[in-house]
């Protein structure tokens, strides 16, 4: 087996790889990204929701990366990939590699619909997603302020997706309007934010006193709830549920799935419904020995064959077992299987409140924001120390 060791996609699973990798001098690395930084989408739905700025969610990858004698960064966008060639397509050209490391995550699954709707709606996993839903909302409230005749009007937003993603992003922003509409002395009443859960819950899945906190904390704040119903079909600005619900609304937000990234759409290795990759106990593709497949683009599993969520803590996780199995190999040492746990799970619920699940504990209020806030800043303020770094060594290099 060669050194060249490529990873495709620099967010949580293919940084927490890469830095495991950087510890081997005798392995090149070659970091491949589409964006410059690495976005924390566990910090999005604050940005969303104008709690926080969008530089506060980023991580620069040039200037990670420079820390690290043994590895390369290069911004490109990746075309396709061929296993068999082991070469990277990349815009600009090719990059061979020995052993390949998939982490690009996944996309927001969309609906069949008119090409109009996507000016008026907009995923939540992306940076730019999240900025052009803070920047329509705060037009939106702008021209409301201005203008009387506005802001008596209705304002419809629905949420397509009643998950982690769907339910943060609802609580955030109703607290958002909720308490801008108090601040600024207008009724908020106008405003309704529709939430389309498809199960009779929301956070479906999930343990109970967590589903009921999220439920009780969602209708203090006055989110619209719709349960057991589907977006079936668009029109105008009208949303048709399945239960022939008809609801104008003014912006659309996708949070009920995902699918694969457009590179993997023409890898033929086998996937399963979601557009997830299958791998072996080892996190390889079951195809290509030498394709490690990590975070959202794996269907990764538990010790009891049980699907594990898409969280940063399973990329994370995944990115460091590829990883050490790269190694492993490398000095003929028997691989380890993987064995991802989630250790718990932290739900913001809007404002300084959020509901978090250990396991055995659950708790939920001010704390639990606290513990939250907590445990992202013990993951961001290594990277942003390293980047500091970084950036003095790019700059001293360019003197």
């Amino acid at each position: 087996m060669g050194h060249h060791v490529v990873i495709l996609g620099g967010s949580y699973g293919g940084i927490a790889a890469m830095r495991r990798l950087s510890r081997h001098p005798e392995i090149q690395v070659t970091l491949i990204d589409q964006h410059p930084y690495h976005y924390l989408q566990t910090e999005g739905y604050e940005l969303i929701s104008s709690n926080t700025s969008f530089d506060e969610t980023i991580v620069s990858l040039p200037a990670l990366c420079a820390n690290y004698e043994n590895v390369t960064f290069k911004h490109r966008t990746v075309q396709a990939i061929d296993p068999k060639q082991k070469v990277i397509l990349l815009t600009d050209g090719e990059e061979s590699y020995d052993v390949l490391i998939i982490a690009v995550g996944s996309v927001t699954k969309r609906f069949d619909c008119d090409e109009n709707v996507y000016h008026y709606s907009s995923g939540a996993k992306s940076l730019r997603g999240a900025v052009k839903l803070q920047q329509f909302f705060q037009k939106e409230l702008y021209k409301r302020l201005e203008s009387e005749k506005e802001a008596n009007e209705n304002f419809n937003i629905i949420i397509g997706g009643a998950g982690l993603s769907g339910v943060e992003i609802a609580a955030g922003m109703q607290h958002f309007f909720n308490r801008y509409y108090r601040s600024n002395a207008l009724s908020c009443a106008t405003l309704h934010i529709h939430l389309i859960a498809s199960r009779d819950t929301v956070l479906n899945g999930m343990h109970p006193t967590i589903i009921k906190t999220a439920s009780k904390r969602l209708k203090k704040l006055r989110v619209i709830l719709h349960t057991q119903c589907r977006i079936a079909a668009l029109a105008a600005h009208e949303a048709i549920l399945t239960n022939d619900t008809h609801i104008p609304f003014d912006f659309m937000i996708f949070a009920g799935g995902t699918t694969s990234a457009p590179c993997l759409e023409n890898l033929e290795v086998e996937k399963n419904k979601k557009g997830q990759i299958i791998v072996d106990a080892y996190l390889r593709c079951k195809t290509y020995s030498h394709i490690y497949v990590i975070g959202d683009s794996a269907a990764l599993l538990d010790k009891k064959s049980k699907a594990l969520p898409p969280t940063a803590q399973t990329a994370i996780q995944s990115g460091e077992v590829a990883a050490s199995n790269i190694i492993r190999s490398l000095k003929h040492k028997t691989l380890k299987k993987a064995d991802i746990k989630i250790k718990g799970l932290a739900i913001a619920l809007g404002g300084k409140y959020a509901a978090i699940d250990l396991g055995k504990i659950r708790f939920s209020g001010y704390t639990a924001y606290l513990i939250k806030k907590l445990i992202e800043r013990l993951y961001k303020w290594p990277l942003w120390w390293l980047v500091s770094k970084g950036f003095r060594k790019i700059e001293a290099c360019t003197i």
